[in-house]
Parts: structure tokens; sequence; C-alpha cells
């Protein structure tokens, strides 16, 4: 009897053992497979949603014969397509960088009449990976800050030089452009528009994994996804911020948010609004959800868009 006591004793001694053996692995393979779907997300826009818009898209400049549809090569030799529409006698060029999964028009269509009748030539790329550009996966603003350069640099061979250019973006645009300021820019870059931006990849990740699907994010997370974005994209660096960026942006910055934004939350300029030292402004937009700042306010939005226009060309 006592012999079959200690029998099954070490039984469950075994199976407590093996069992406890297993969480680790079973953790381990949960979180591979968060890491692998946070990041083809992330990186990879589907064939079906390209050139696709929502019902409320301003479409009005969807065929406007004016805007010309113009290509550039990257750094890394990706042809990315962009729609220039150029403005007679202009003041100043304005360089529009969309979002994750937006495009020029879902994310601009409402504020290019503004723009164009304040005399801005207008430069709306089709960020890589995404619509009528090539590349076959995205970078999350973190190779999409040399693509912004290397469209300044086209601006600058296709117009005057010593003419003001801003680059303006929203969304992941908005982390894009703010990345962009800690690049060394030509001279003639005057400002910055961040729209709705996101402090880092791993913030944003983290916030969206607790948010949607209820469920921590920690160091093992952090680790997991920085691999795989490396392994996809071949550049590392998931912690780079926009923080980080603007403690090297020299150029005055206007910081836009809606206050109902649940995708990028409001706290994320906030954030960046603080560590930026330079020439400043915040416009939060009362009631405004993610990436409909223009839409919700355009009286007041155009208001501090001038004066950002007004302070860096006095």
């Amino acid at each position: 009897m006592k012999r079959n006591r200690k029998k099954n004793k070490k039984k469950k001694l075994i199976i407590a053992g093996a069992a406890a053996a297993a969480v680790p692995v079973l953790v381990l393979a949960v979180a591979e497979v968060m890491a692998f779907r946070i990041v083809k997300t992330s990186v990879h826009m589907p064939e079906k949603d390209k050139n696709t818009y929502n019902p409320e898209t301003n479409r009005k400049h969807e065929n406007n014969p004016d805007i010309q549809t113009v290509t550039m090569q990257t750094f890394d030799n990706v042809s990315l397509l962009g729609h220039w529409y150029p403005c007679e006698d202009a003041e100043r060029t304005v360089i529009c960088m969309h979002g994750w999964h937006g495009s020029w028009l879902k994310d601009f269509g409402d504020i290019i009449d503004f723009l164009h009748e304040s005399r801005c030539n207008i430069l709306l790329p089709d960020e890589r990976g995404q619509n009528s550009s090539e590349g076959s996966f995205m970078g999350f603003a973190l190779l999409e800050r040399y693509d912004c350069l290397e469209w300044i640099k086209w601006v600058n061979n296709k117009v005057s030089s010593d003419l003001p250019v801003y680059i303006y973006g929203v969304s992941m645009g908005s982390a894009t452009v703010m990345m962009t300021s800690a690049l060394d820019l030509p001279g003639n870059v005057k400002g910055v528009i961040a729209d709705c931006g996101f402090t880092s990849p791993q913030d944003i990740w983290r916030y969206l994994t607790n948010k949607t699907m209820h469920l921590p994010y920690g160091k093992l997370m952090e680790l997991l996804t920085e691999r795989r974005y490396a392994g996809r994209t071949g550049i590392k660096g998931t912690k780079y911020s926009s923080v980080d960026a603007l403690q090297n942006c020299d150029i005055p910055v206007l910081f836009v948010h809606g206050s109902e934004d649940d995708f990028v939350p409001t706290k994320m300029t906030y954030i960046n609004f603080e560590a930026f030292n330079g020439e400043k402004e915040m416009l939060i937009i009362n009631g405004a959800g993610h990436a409909v700042n223009y839409r919700t306010d355009p009286e007041s939005y155009e208001a501090a868009v001038k004066r950002l226009w007004a302070k860096c060309e006095a």
C-alpha cells in the first residue's frame, strides 16, 4: 500500500513537473503567434485594400486633370508614386504623408482645396507598400522617414529650392514627418504639421494589443516583434520614437489630435509635444476621432496652419 502511494506521488510529481515545464513553451508559442500577427498587420497592405475609399472620403480631386502622377526612386530602389498638384505663383510647397492603410484622398481629400487656395504646391505621395506605390511591405514610419526626405529632394529639383517646404502627416504619416524632422534636411524645410501621430511602433503595438486583444505586452513581446519586424523589413529599431526624433528637430511643429481618438490615443501627442523644446503649438479638436480633425473643425485647423506659416515665413 505504502509502495503504491509512493509511486502515485512520484507520478503526480512527474506530471506536475512536465506541466510546469510546458507552460513557458506554451507562452512562448502564443507570443510568437501574436508577434507574427502584429507585424504582418502593421507592414502588409492586402491587395484588396489598395486604392479603396471609405464612404466619407472626399473624392473631389480623384480625377483632377491638374494633378499630375509622378514617380520617385527611394534609397533602397523602390519606385514610389506621387500626386503633384502645382500652384501658379506658389508661396510654399506642402508634402502630405498619409497614414497606415490610408491614401492621399482618404487622409487629405478634405484639405486639398484649402492648401491650393492658400497658394501651396501640394505633393501627395502613395507610401511604400500601399496603393499604387511599389514595395512588398510598409516600414511603419521607420522607413518612410527616408522616403519623405527623398520626396523633399524631389520637390527641390522640381521647383525653386528657395520656396519654403512643409512636411505634413496624418496618423502613421504624422509619425513619419516627426521622424523625418531629425534628419539632415535642406534649409528650405520650414515646419512640420503632425496630425494624430503615434510615439513609436512599439508604443502603438502595446496600446492596440492591450485595447483590442486585452492581452499584456511586455519585454517578451517587444523582443519578438522587433525580431519579426527586422526579419520582414531588414531594419531594426522599433523602439525608435517621435520623441527621440523631436529632440533633434530644429524647426517649428504644429501638433494636432482629436480628443476622442481611440486608435492613436491623444496622450501620444501630449507626449510628443512635451518632448519638443522648439517653437510649437498644439491643437486638440474636441469631439474628433482618428484622422478626421480637419473635417471636424476646419476653421480652427486652418487658423492654426496659417499661424505656422506666418511664424516660419516672417
